[in-house]
């Protein structure tokens, strides 16, 4: 016979697996969005996704399209429940709307913008964010997950709470912060201080050799290396460095707590 602690601890177990299994459907449900949308040329794009992928390329096209994909384990009532707002004025926003806090439905975004249609800011909580082959000042920000920027014709800033970051053939930087994960990013120019920052992770920085910069860069478990670069070093320890790119210009500062940083020439 089972002991009363056994039976109780089984009666527990039985309760919480019902009230799981009546809240979620148990079928993947899923729903498509597929617009094309005329815009003025130099509008500005902003998209905001809660729970999902965000993916932003440029393409030939002379329309923006936006295609979604909406899925869901807790049946069609929820997918109903989530509406996919787009606005169409002096900006562009395409934005995801959820009832509650809790979010049941997940939607990724694949959006492509014309030549002459700009990027400004993509921002999601728990999902990827990816852009690629196209123009404007894009702010990237997501929780949980990771940030890739390649050939954008802007500046570039972006923030995750835990993902890594990537930004290459960018025409600038702005801030770079995530906690938990990698930063990789080129810099080809630096017309204002820059702040590139994580917690858990290494940091890779490809500079353009000509930068007149003043640099610092610290880690608290990890080292600090470089090559290839004109750096004269006023302090210099296996954990940091403080000197000067080319004689010194604006601020360069790099810290992560547990992980190495390294300095290289852009390619």
């Amino acid at each position: 016979m089972l002991s009363f602690k056994k039976t109780a601890l089984y009666l527990i177990f039985s309760i919480i697996l019902i009230n799981f299994l009546s809240g979620c459907s148990g079928e993947r449900t899923t729903e498509e969005f597929l617009e094309s949308y005329s815009v003025r040329i130099g509008t500005t794009v902003s998209i905001s996704n809660p729970n999902g992928d965000i993916t932003v390329t440029g393409w030939d096209g002379d329309k923006v399209e936006i295609y979604a994909f909406k899925e869901s384990m807790h049946g069609q009532e929820a997918l109903d429940e989530v509406d996919i707002f787009i606005e169409v004025a002096d900006e562009m926003i395409i934005r995801t709307e959820h009832p509650s806090q809790q979010a049941k439905v997940s939607v990724s975004y694949q959006v492509k913008l014309p030549e002459n249609v700009f990027l400004g800011i993509a921002e999601g909580s728990n999902g990827d964010i990816k852009v690629e082959n196209l123009s404007g000042n894009a702010v990237l920000t997501t929780s949980n997950g990771s940030i890739t920027a390649v050939e954008v014709n802007g500046t570039v800033s972006a923030r995750s709470s835990n993902g890594d970051i990537k930004i290459s053939g960018v025409r600038g930087l702005g801030i770079l912060q995530t906690s938990n994960g990698n930063i990789d990013a080129e810099l080809p120019r630096l017309p204002e201080d820059l702040d590139i920052k994580t917690s858990n992770g290494s940091i890779t920085l490809s500079l353009a050799p000509e930068l007149e910069a003043d640099l610092a860069a610290k880690t608290s478990n990890g080292s600090v290396s470089y090559s290839g670069l004109n750096i004269e070093t006023g302090e210099i320890e296996q954990t940091s460095l403080i000197g000067t790119i080319n004689g010194g210009g604006s601020k360069i500062n790099i810290v992560t707590s547990n992980g190495s940083i390294e300095l290289v020439p852009l390619k």
